[in-house]
């Protein structure tokens, strides 16, 4: 059966490119899943420092509003010409783009964010929306990156690691793989963390690869019991983190499990979560445990 979502995909839109990028990704994916798309805007307030000598604070909280109302209003006017028969609402609200983003928002639901086009030592690994999103969220996630990945996808990607979390990710990349009809692949990662000199390390070396491809068996027969799709996987030795980037490619999305803890070196710790996100260049959609 497919993952069905309660009854909207929420997306947060700031007039940037890369938030109608995630307008533009959310709304394709409401309109598949036939739920509304609620488009949240959020503006700051302004500081009596940055305000101009005479100028009361109250018109220009006033007018920080409305303009933030114009654009989430252009944005879902926008999305109605393209997809006509989907449900689309509009919040403009004062505050941080995180709360607002999740208010309201139960476990079935979706979260949709822009990602920041920053690196690693940018704001985006300092606490930006979108990791407080990702980290606070009761849903899933959806962290968007790209013009070319707003329409069907070519591939579902995911990492599992034989835990909870991988498996309700698992779980959801099934369903997402049937919506669209496209391929799924699973990935494992594994490796062995010590020296591989000597005849006992080799043959420990290889009980830990014979392990991981226990796990990714285990996963291959829990999707195939659940996808009518093509389903694949892969068993690469590596870092979960250089693993996942080097297996997706233009026109995937990948899926990942939050807080995984599984099979020795391949566990989605919250690290390498936060680590694709940073370097990820196709959506990434983190599903809670």
């Amino acid at each position: 059966m497919i993952f069905r979502m309660s009854d909207q995909i929420t997306v947060g839109y700031d007039g940037s490119d890369t938030a109608s990028d995630a307008v533009l990704w959310a709304a394709n994916e409401a309109a598949k899943r036939k739920v509304g798309l609620r488009i949240v805007s959020c503006y700051d307030i302004p500081s009596m420092g940055a305000l101009t000598p005479g100028w009361p604070s109250g018109q220009a909280i006033v007018l920080v509003a409305e303009s933030a109302e114009a654009n989430a209003s252009a944005m879902a006017q926008r999305v109605t010409t393209l997809h006509p028969d989907l449900h689309v609402t509009t919040e403009v609200s004062a505050g941080p783009a995180s709360s607002v983003l999740l208010h309201g928002v139960d476990a079935d639901d979706m979260v949709v964010i822009g990602a920041s086009s920053h690196g690693s030592i940018s704001a985006f690994m300092l606490g930006s929306t979108p990791r407080a999103v990702v980290r606070h969220s009761p849903c899933a996630v959806a962290v968007v990156r790209g013009k070319a990945t707003t329409g069907r996808p070519d591939r579902i990607v995911v990492g599992i690691d034989g835990s909870s979390s991988s498996d309700r990710a698992l779980r959801w990349a099934t369903d997402e793989a049937d919506l669209y009809g496209v391929a799924l692949v699973l990935v494992h990662a594994w490796g062995y963390p010590y020296s591989t000199d000597g005849t006992n390390i080799a043959q420990a070396r290889d009980l830990t690869q014979v392990d991981g491809a226990c796990v990714l068996d285990r996963s291959l027969e829990l999707a195939r019991d659940r996808c009518g799709s093509n389903v694949s996987g892969l068993l690469p030795e590596g870092s979960a983190v250089q693993v996942l980037l080097d297996t997706v490619r233009d026109g995937d999305l990948l899926v990942l499990g939050s807080h995984g803890r599984g099979a020795g070196m391949a566990a989605l710790l919250g690290s390498t979560v936060n680590s694709v996100l940073d370097h990820a260049v196709v959506p990434v959609v983190v599903v809670r445990a």
